[in-house]
């Protein structure tokens, strides 16, 4: 059985799905986190809770402060898997079946770098 064709546009919000796990939102949080500084500017009067975690991370070691940044990481990786799967289950175009089973699926594979199947 022949994989399914996708329109270009199931390809590219994929791709800029991954992009966002890697290099934007998803890094954010993680790069705060392992610098041990959430917000440079935060006192204990603004915003106090941001000012308390800056304590806590300073606490922190290195290594914990990379173990929390990596679940923080991967919290927005699971954010986009169960949204694609919320997709496909309620039949949203073209998120209704993936190249490698589901739409899920080829994001955890684009994210690990399998390459698209040539059309």
């Amino acid at each position: 059985m022949s994989a399914p064709q996708q329109p270009q546009t199931y390809r590219e919000v994929i791709d800029d799905l991954v992009r966002v796990c890697r290099e934007e939102q998803g890094r954010i949080s993680a790069d705060r986190i392992r610098a041990g500084v959430w917000n440079q500017n935060a006192s204990e009067q603004v915003p106090p809770e941001q000012h308390q975690l800056n304590l806590l991370l300073q606490r922190l070691s290195e290594s914990d402060r990379n173990i929390l940044a990596d679940v923080l990481a991967q919290e927005v990786v699971t954010g986009v898997f169960e949204t694609l799967k919320v997709l496909e289950k309620h039949r949203i175009e073209p998120f209704t079946e993936g190249y490698e089973g589901s739409p899920y699926h080829d994001f955890v594979g684009r994210l690990n770098g399998w390459s698209w199947p040539n059309e």
